[in-house]
């Protein structure tokens, strides 16, 4: 059996890897159950030998692989391929991105494959509620849509959060108790690029003055609104030459096409 998990959602990705591991543990032990990092030398032998070895003493076995697209496509393809519906060997697989061809049978069955994409919405906010209750952070519903606001599409920070949420062991956090913790919503990137955009300039001027200062380099900044801003196409051709000619930089360019 294969069970490969993928998908930008780091934390419930490895929530469900660490889940699988202890489901094996807890009803086989760890004396079938090894890891094995592609990246590391020797480590597909490795892999190679523990799956077809047998023991008297493993009725079972759990192979779980790190890195493992670090390794031959083919090569692994060849190897895995046996174990697909081999039920007491279980050979799990958590990686952040989607298999190429020579691997496409991951997300295939008998392959047991779960997609963890980024939540949104009403699923990103019940996720919150539901990691708070685990957590034991009790969250007002005003609280919990500000944290669902502050760390959208940030699984990891979010139950972090928690955690240090669940020690003021209070009956319900409200919003207002969050303020403590200097949290903010972070400002949406392309309603800033649109207001770089704006007829007012002290709309523009604001918005580059909040990308800067989110780190953005100018030069990301100012290729992106080169390729949305059809009007002023001549004009930013013109700073990029003057740019790449070393008469200004990008901050300055922006600067200057944003107040003329």
């Amino acid at each position: 059996m294969i069970i490969f998990l993928y998908g930008p959602d780091d934390y419930r990705r490895a929530e469900k890897k660490r889940s699988v591991i202890a489901e094996f543990v807890k009803k086989r032990g760890t004396l079938g159950l090894a890891t094995f990092d592609l990246e590391e030398k020797d480590a597909f032998d490795a892999l190679a030998g523990f799956l077809h070895a047998r023991s008297l003493f493993e009725n079972a076995k759990l192979a779980v692989l790190e890195n493992a697209f670090e390794i031959e496509a083919p090569k692994l393809s060849k190897l895995l391929k046996p174990f697909l519906e081999e039920n007491s060997f279980t050979v799990l697989i958590a990686e952040k991105d989607k298999p190429v061809k020579a691997l496409a049978f991951l997300i295939d069955k008998p392959a047991i494959s779960q997609k963890f994409d980024v939540l949104a919405g009403a699923e990103w906010l019940g996720f919150v509620n539901a990691a708070a209750k685990e957590e034991g952070a009790r969250l007002s519903a005003a609280a919990a849509r500000f944290l669902a606001d502050v760390y959208q599409g940030n699984s990891w920070g979010l139950v972090t959060e928690l955690e240090k949420l669940s020690g003021l062991k209070k009956t319900a956090i409200e919003r207002a108790d969050l303020d403590q913790f200097d949290l903010e919503v972070a400002p949406n990137y392309w309603g800033l690029m649109n207001g770089l955009k704006s007829f007012d300039m002290k709309n523009r001027l604001y918005a580059l003055e909040t990308m800067l200062a989110l780190s953005d380099p100018p030069a990301k900044i100012f290729n992106i609104l080169a390729s949305q801003w059809a009007e002023k196409t001549p004009h930013m051709a013109e700073y990029d030459l003057a740019v790449k000619s070393g008469k200004v930089d990008y901050e300055e360019a922006l600067v200057d096409l944003l107040v003329s």
